[in-house]
């Protein structure tokens, strides 16, 4: 019995008895300590799988064998195979399958089946249960549901074909056994047939049964949830409520993810009242689904809200909370919390998905050492998995968009196997630095080998801004020209702006002009703004004051266009224009972003904004940076006019 609830997965299946670390080391591992009692062993041994403890599992296997325990109950020998699969070695707990004498009992295959399937390894969880049918041993109520996940995970590695016939063979053989109406079973089958994309047939299943618990509804509505048939689930869920279903913890999670994945935060609302209405809002699992969707709707605030009330935060929490905060722009804020969930007492130990949500914040703020840190912490915790290209493509970012090409250039050259996204990060790390040849050469690289992806319109942004800031007009030029023929990615408005720029950069202004005004889908403020900003670079100020002219009636609530055409007014003495400039943004209440500087010092990343002295040094720093000023006058230098709203 004991391998039903192990295949279940956090379903329907029994948890595991609450054994305590006390209870393992008070076990003596002699045979006097266990003495004669059989189920002294057998309890050892659940105790072990429940806290992971493998080396005094393998001890109590080693007392087992040399008592002969092995031979006398099968309860020992389905105990042992539960204990290995738990701790995530099936090819021990299939030796201790083979060598068991006869194999005879159910709860023997049950549990071998269990745990191939929970391990990963469904074509052997698969064999195994053909294997049992062809020794005349009848499956039962716990066989199928794991023998079933093993059908849905075989169609997550692309056997689609071969996952959909094993499936439907298991549910003919439990029709004829007179087991899908198990709610334990059927629900298994809902849940399969929803995960190899076979809708009608879960609908099936599911309309034909007499009697739907909630948890055959959480099946239903979670399943279309996890495949992306939102409005589905939405409308399986007041069926529930319809038919007088009580929802329960999983139904709320699942219905939360839909108005999550909608953005919807009026229906979410509506569900966190249901969720104080029902009592599960010190739940942590409802509250962690909630805190992702405040996070994800824009109303950071509340999702702070509701984790700061968590009684126990689990890593979810702090996962959910970081990566609300980096999705909202609070950079910062996610770094400080990270520093809290580190150095709190008692607090989970960060994961691969913390540093996967914290590395973009140490990429915005510039923070090297931090990211260093972080990724410090993966190498010596074990938490990067070689050919984690997700994982290794955020570490590199970090590096590259902190200046460090040296280290993002090592960890791309180190990395097994790469996607279009790895070399996208160092073509642009490149790029973005002025090391335009560098980056080139990465692109030639890319088009070269055999094992690399096709370059995609990322890849030409990148290795566009490259000839831009090195100055390599010829190369830009024919890259943009040989974008659509030979690469099949047509030249779309970004890169036809920083076409422009590098024109425009290199003084061929009436070229930039031309490129602007022929792009194939008509006028784009952004390819504009760009020709723009190369007037004003090189002091064409009747140049830029036609195109601003024609940028503000394209655009006449982006600040950019007011504060380029400003500059360009400015540099050239022309006041009276620059405070035409100002009063236009003033009538059409248009303000200028503040910039924003970040500079890290020790273990702490200081932010600022201009204008602001909530900093609490604020009055030595202005001081400073006055008589930083007053030195620099006095070696003849003279600021450019500022723009307007600063």
């Amino acid at each position: 019995m004991a391998a039903a609830g192990y295949c279940s997965r956090g379903g329907r299946g029994s948890s595991p008895a609450p054994f305590s670390g006390q209870f393992i080391r008070r076990i003596s591992f002699s045979s006097r300590g266990l003495g004669d009692h059989l189920g002294a062993c057998v309890s050892a041994l659940q105790a072990c799988a429940s806290l992971r403890e493998v080396s005094k599992g393998v001890a109590i296997h080693a007392c087992a064998v040399v008592r002969g325990w092995l031979g006398e109950s099968p309860f020992v020998v389905t105990s042992l195979i539960n204990f290995y699969s738990k701790c995530g070695r099936p090819g021990d707990a299939l030796a201790v399958f083979r060598r068991a004498a006869g194999a005879s009992n159910v709860f023997q295959w049950n549990a071998a089946i269990a745990g191939m399937a929970a391990n990963g390894l469904p074509r052997e969880a698969l064999s195994l249960y053909r294997e049992m049918e062809a020794a005349g041993l009848a499956p039962d109520k716990f066989t199928f549901p794991c023998a079933i996940m093993a059908c849905a995970d075989l169609y997550r590695e692309g056997c689609c074909s071969l996952s959909l016939v094993e499936l439907r063979s298991l549910h003919c053989r439990l029709t004829k056994m007179a087991l899908q109406s198990d709610v334990f079973v059927s629900s298994a089958l809902v849940n399969a047939y929803m995960k190899v994309d076979s809708m009608e047939y879960a609908a099936r299943v599911f309309e034909g049964l007499p009697d739907r618990d909630v948890v055959l509804w959480n099946s239903m509505v979670n399943g279309l949830a996890q495949g992306s048939r939102l409005e589905d689930a939405l409308r399986f869920f007041q069926r529930m409520a319809a038919e007088g279903v009580a929802p329960s913890k999983f139904t709320i999670t699942g219905v939360v993810s839909v108005f999550s994945a909608m953005g919807d935060l009026r229906g979410g609302g509506g569900m966190h009242g249901l969720v104080e209405k029902s009592g599960h809002g010190a739940d942590v699992a409802v509250c962690n689904s909630l805190i992702d969707l405040y996070g994800k709707c824009g109303a950071v605030e509340e999702a702070g809200r509701i984790f700061g009330a968590v009684p126990e935060k689990d890593l979810l929490s702090w996962n959910s909370m970081i990566t609300a905060l980096v999705q909202s722009g609070d950079h910062g804020g996610a770094l400080r919390l990270f520093d809290r969930m580190r150095r709190g007492p008692g607090e989970p130990s960060p994961d691969a998905v913390t540093a996967s949500a914290v590395l973009p914040a140490c990429a915005h703020t510039a923070a090297l050492m931090r990211g260093r840190e972080v990724h410090g912490s993966l190498v010596v915790g074990g938490l990067r998995r070689r050919g984690d290209i997700f994982l290794d493509n955020a570490v590199m970012d970090m590096y590259a968009k902190c200046g460090s090409l040296g280290d993002a250039r090592s960890l791309f050259e180190r990395m097994p196997s790469r996607d279009v996204a790895s070399w996208n990060i160092i073509i642009g790390g490149y790029a973005a630095h002025g090391r335009g040849p560098e980056a080139l050469r990465f692109f030639s690289r890319m088009c070269r080998e055999a094992a690399a992806p096709s370059p995609d319109e990322v890849t030409f942004v990148g290795v566009l801004s490259a000839c831009s800031h090195g100055g390599l007009v010829a190369e830009g030029r024919e890259l943009l020209r040989r974008m659509g023929t030979e690469f099949g990615v047509p030249p779309a408005v970004e890169h036809y702006a920083c076409a422009v720029d590098m024109l425009g950069r290199a003084g061929l202004l009436a070229e930039a002009h031309e490129l602007a005004a022929s792009v194939p889908t008509g006028p784009s403020p952004v390819v504009w703004r760009a020709y723009l900003a190369a007037c004003r670079l090189h002091g064409a100020t009747d140049r830029a004051a036609a195109a601003g002219g024609g940028l503000l009636e394209m655009e006449p609530e982006h600040c950019g266009s007011y504060v380029l055409l400003s500059n360009a007014y400015g540099s050239a003495g022309r006041h009276g224009e620059v405070s035409a400039i100002r009063s236009a943004m003033r009538g059409r209440c248009v303000r200028k972003t503040p910039g924003c500087s970040w500079i890290e010092l020790g273990a702490e990343v200081h932010a600022f904004v201009i204008g602001d002295r909530s900093h609490e040094a604020s009055d030595s720093i202005y001081a400073l940076l006055e008589a930083l000023a007053g030195r620099l006058l006095e070696c003849g230098y003279l600021p450019d006019a500022h723009p307007p709203g600063e």
